[in-house]
């Protein structure tokens, strides 16, 4: 976190900060998700899909934080993908979809993952 002249955090971190937060709920999730099913396979039995798709989008929400995080163009391309994906959760993942692009838009961020803008 860079502080200016007046001790205010810099217009631009602020733009990104909640962008990188979205990151590290991902990482989060791709934690959280294989011990909760792991949990839960205790409890009864699931199918062998189960297990292979909570570890597939557990492998994919941690590439996907960690791109978010670092603002690579492959992460960026992620995370919209994954915005797509939540856009069809409806009600919540859509109202956080259409947050998230709304508020990704009105800031300019894709600029930060492609480099047009940098972080102080």
């Amino acid at each position: 976190m860079q502080l200016n002249r007046s001790g205010e955090m810099d217009n631009v971190d602020r733009k990104i900060r909640p962008i990188k937060i979205f990151g590290y709920v991902l990482i989060g999730l791709s934690v959280i998700s294989p011990l909760f099913f792991y949990w839960v396979s205790l409890q009864e039995k699931l199918a062998p899909v189960h297990i292979y798709f909570v570890i597939f989008v557990a492998i994919w929400d941690l590439v996907t934080g960690l791109g978010v995080i670092k603002l690579t163009r492959w992460g960026y391309y992620l995370f919209k993908f994954f915005l797509y994906l939540l856009l069809i959760s409806f009600p919540i993942g859509t109202i956080i979809s259409y947050k998230t692009f709304s508020y990704m838009k009105k800031n300019n961020i894709k600029n930060y993952f492609f480099k047009k803008i940098t972080l102080q």
